[in-house]
């Protein structure tokens, strides 16, 4: 694929028609401020250099002929977003340079390699999507560990088979280039871009699951660390005790979901699991009781945080830090404002259980375009931190 090479102004006219997906030359000429002859001449290169298509008049309410509409030719380039989760799934979309998707496919992990279930999301979602996954400009893989300066594996707990070198394989695997990134890292890009830290600059979003991990942003900019392992809070000791950097003695031991699960179970409650009890609206003794624990334990975690990088705010995400929705985060923040003189304000992911694939199809879209439109080129693997823009 042949890069172009765009004046600010072609740029700015691109920009527009991706935003708004169609436009008549009046509508673009009255956003940007260019003047109508310069808006021709600019639309009539940029259908010549295959960047734009018209798409037929639209009807207008105003009298006079109907305006010939044009749009960005969006499929130049395409990209895939994939959240991996070993063990457990593989969530993969395929999306344009429009950034919107063209597939969605998630499955089951089969087998012990996880590659393999990596590059079968991938295929099957490029195959829904009508290209061939040899064919995408890059695919961007959320993973929980640690992700070092050069886009490979360093280190996840608990899962041997997803080592150093997946990178490599994956890249193998599918004939296009790939990189890998932290999956918190991912959603809380995803988060400050179109969720509850838009218009943020300084916040931590905490994911609570199987697993813990959390990815905190200040002046705009993400705290990775010098070897990429900021935020992996889990490994952090929550006594003197036990083995340095193990998730069996560190927050994972404390807050991750098996070990909820343990307090649900000493409670007589082991029927239930976590998300379903800070879900229910109706609690009984037990089940509050729970609550509270569940509660200062993540308030626990949430301190040790805030006196540490002193966030805005706290966003929880993952599957048990959204399950108590807007009521958790608030009892968190209460107990965090009654005990202590922190005021960090504590709410809940506004994005589900797509932010991880949502971040990385934005990173993409970015780095695709900027590549496509030959401004500021981005080799692969993506490893920039977009500018986050508040509202």
């Amino acid at each position: 694929m042949m890069r172009k090479s765009l004046s600010v102004n072609e740029r700015m006219v691109l920009d527009l028609l991706l935003e708004r997906q169609s436009a008549s030359r009046a509508m673009i000429s009255k956003t940007t401020g260019l003047s109508k002859p310069s808006t021709g001449e600019l639309v009539v290169r940029l259908v010549e250099a295959g960047l734009v298509t018209p798409v037929g008049e639209v009807s207008s309410a105003q009298r006079g002929p109907n305006a010939v509409h044009f749009r960005a030719v969006t499929d130049l380039c395409h990209v895939a977003g994939v959240e991996m989760q070993p063990g457990r799934f593989v969530h993969a979309v395929v999306s344009d340079l429009s950034g919107a998707a063209l597939s969605d496919v998630r499955v089951p992990q089969r087998g012990d390699d996880p590659v393999e279930t990596v590059a079968e999301a991938v295929a099957a979602a490029c195959a829904e999507a009508g290209i061939e996954p040899s064919s995408l400009w890059q695919v961007l893989a959320g993973t929980p560990g640690v992700v070092n300066p050069q886009g490979d594996m360093d280190f996840v707990s608990g899962h041997p088979a997803w080592r150093t070198g997946q990178r490599g394989r994956l890249a193998a695997r599918l004939g296009c280039p790939v990189a890998l990134e932290n999956d918190v890292n991912l959603a809380a890009l995803a988060e400050a871009e179109s969720g509850n830290a838009a218009g943020i600059e300084s916040f931590t979003l905490l994911r609570l699951d199987e697993g813990i991990g959390a990815a905190t942003v200040v002046n705009r900019t993400l705290l990775r660390g010098a070897h990429g392992y900021a935020g992996e809070i889990g490994l952090a000791p929550t006594t003197g005790g036990g083995r340095l950097g193990s998730s069996s003695a560190g927050f994972q031991s404390f807050v991750g979901s098996a070990a909820l699960q343990d307090v649900l179970d000493r409670l007589g409650l082991g029927g239930t699991s976590p998300e379903q009890a800070l879900s229910d609206d109706d609690p009984g003794e037990a089940l509050r009781a729970f609550r509270g624990e569940a509660a200062r334990r993540v308030a626990v975690v949430v301190t040790t945080i805030a006196t540490v990088v002193d966030p805005h705010r706290i966003v929880l995400a993952g599957t048990v830090g959204m399950a108590g929705a807007a009521r958790f985060a608030a009892e968190v923040e209460e107990l965090l404002r009654a005990e202590s003189p922190l005021r960090t304000e504590v709410v809940p992911s506004s994005l589900g259980p797509g932010g991880v694939v949502r971040g990385a199809l934005t990173l993409l879209r970015e780095a695709a375009r900027e590549f496509v439109y030959g401004i500021g080129a981005v080799a692969a693997p993506v490893r920039t931190w977009p500018e986050l823009h508040g509202p």
